[in-house]
């Protein structure tokens, strides 16, 4: 299994008593890509964050291919995350003064797995693949175009070649056309390279591109209005 959940609770601290999260079992079998859709503020986001080891779970099992997150500790988590888990986040998180060679060169501090020049020459060739112009690979993020910086984002992800690749409503920013072709490139690159891809998103029309489809409502045993 890429993700198995069993009993999974999360709260706040400072809602401890308001649950955002409460799962009693869901899987997703190596391989899948699957699309969870639902509203806005409805928790979907927190659950992206148990399931990256960004958040840790109040009480229950996360355990990502084979590995108990619930069991290690936060450096642990963010060494597997690391090595294991791609994402891509609504906002990208990238930082806005370094190109996109540095800003995609970070995401390899923790995986600590390949050499500077190997590194190098794999992030170029990403970037070629997610048709980056070389003319940009140097330039401050904040000058490029929201769709560039959602393909470096996207490159980040996946530099450390993660079995597991999550993405956060990575589309809500593109128009119709650049939304399905960020799509269309993203399928083929997980198909290519055997990632389980697990796609958040309020927008139904992208279901098509996933071999299964779940409503998050459906997931969670509890539906909040004010949390994402």
């Amino acid at each position: 299994m890429a993700i198995n959940l069993s009993n999974v609770y999360f709260s706040y601290p400072e809602q401890s008593k308001v649950p955002i999260i409460n799962i009693t079992a869901w899987s997703i079998t190596t391989g899948e890509h699957v699309f969870i859709y639902g509203p806005s503020g409805g928790g979907k986001s927190t659950l992206l964050g148990l399931l990256s080891g960004i958040l840790s779970a109040n009480k229950g099992e996360v355990n990502i291919h084979g590995q108990r997150l619930d069991k290690m500790t936060n450096r642990q988590r963010d060494k597997f995350r690391a090595q294991h888990i791609g994402y891509v986040f609504q906002q990208f998180n990238l930082i806005p003064y370094l190109d996109a060679i540095d800003n995609i060169q970070l995401a390899q501090h923790f995986a600590q797995s390949t050499s500077k020049a190997s590194l190098n020459k794999e992030i170029k060739a990403l970037l070629t693949r997610l048709n980056l112009s070389e003319k940009d690979w140097y330039k401050p993020i904040r000058t490029l175009s929201i769709g560039q910086q959602q393909r470096i984002a996207i490159a980040r992800a996946l530099i450390n070649k993660p079995t597991l690749l999550i993405a956060d409503e990575p589309t809500s920013s593109l128009d119709h056309n650049n939304r399905d072709n960020f799509m269309t490139l993203l399928i083929s690159i997980v198909k290519d390279n055997g990632i389980t891809l697990l796609f958040v998103s309020h927008d139904m029309s992208l279901s098509h591109y996933f071999n299964r489809v779940e409503s998050f409502n459906n997931i969670n045993e509890i539906v909040c209005s004010n949390v994402n």
